[in-house]
């Protein structure tokens, strides 16, 4: 990884987005000499990013790519491939390539950054951010590139800005109302310490309006029947280890369905290990409904039809 990059340069909208201020406020220092530029033939105003960078700290103005000194402009590539294009790859090779440093706070920082961005709904963050992420990091342990304890290292980093953008995040939400709220209950099952599936999904359900009990990872099986009777979710989300089958899947219905209130209806959602089959499921039991999902986008969009209101 080259530590700096003189070539790439950044328009007057950009440049302005970085520094947080407006277009002509950036065209102004150019034209005052302040802040360094050229003109294109076309006539197209362009800044270093270097140069940027440097006016910044100059001016003591922090920007989203303070904390990456001296990576600032493959930060800045990354984050323009996913809002230009939708690609992931440029960050997922930066975050590995970091952890292999043992650089585990610029991870943090790299998708705090990212989840920080306006124009990236949430589904995507969590299903092409997080998820392609953990899936390169599952590639490199399987193939014998990582050790486990870096795998555990990286995960803890990304949770990390997961727990923070969540509190920024509600931060920002609405505080009234929260009686009427829809009620849910998300955790991973017995055995499952994966919890970023869980998180994602406890985090989606807030920023749709849900009010969320969540014990987290390695839940026993009645517990979740036990929290779910206790303030009357109608929806509890149970995300499934890696590893999952569905023997897993049959057990968690035969318990929960032993204690089920009809008084009390609700619908079960599994976050299932891709390949896992819900068409074996041959008896749903009492449940409102039973459904399986790998992604946080089909899971919204099932919400938003209506899944897990049925109880209300």
């Amino acid at each position: 990884m080259h530590r700096s990059d003189n070539k790439l340069a950044l328009t007057s909208s950009e440049t302005a987005s970085l520094l947080a201020v407006h277009p002509s406020t950036v065209k102004r220092w150019c034209n005052d000499g302040d802040l360094q530029s050229r003109v294109t033939p076309g006539g197209h105003r362009r800044i270093p990013i270097n140069a940027a960078i440097g006016f910044a700290q100059d001016r003591g103005i922090r920007t989203i790519l303070s904390p990456f000194d001296p990576y600032e402009p493959h930060v800045w590539t990354a984050l323009r491939a996913v809002e230009d294009n939708g690609s992931f790859d440029s960050m997922h090779s930066l975050g590995l390539q970091w952890a292999r440093w043992g650089e585990f706070e610029r991870l943090e920082q790299l998708f705090l950054a990212l989840g920080r961005s306006d124009s990236l709904p949430f589904c995507q963050f969590a299903d092409l951010g997080l998820r392609g992420l953990m899936k390169r990091v599952g590639e490199e342990w399987h193939g014998g590139r990582m050790r486990i304890g870096d795998e555990h290292m990286i995960s803890q980093a990304v949770t990390g800005a997961l727990l923070t953008l969540r509190r920024e995040w509600l931060d920002t939400r609405p505080t009234d109302g929260r009686g009427d709220r829809p009620v849910a209950v998300v955790g991973t099952s017995e055995g499952n310490h994966h919890a970023l599936g869980a998180l994602c999904v406890r985090i989606l359900l807030e920023q749709l309006g849900w009010n969320v009990f969540y014990p987290g990872p390695d839940v026993p099986i009645k517990d979740f029947g036990v929290i779910q009777m206790s303030y009357e979710a109608s929806l509890v989300c149970i995300s499934l280890p890696p590893a999952g089958t569905m023997g897993h899947v049959s057990r968690t219905l035969d318990v929960l369905g032993e204690n089920y209130n009809h008084a009390r209806p609700y619908s079960i959602v599994f976050g299932s290990p891709s390949g896992l089959s819900p068409d074996r499921v041959s008896d749903e039991g009492p449940f409102e409904s039973v459904a399986f999902f790998e992604e946080c986008e089909t899971l919204r969009q099932a919400l938003e039809q209506g899944l897990g209101s049925e109880g209300d």
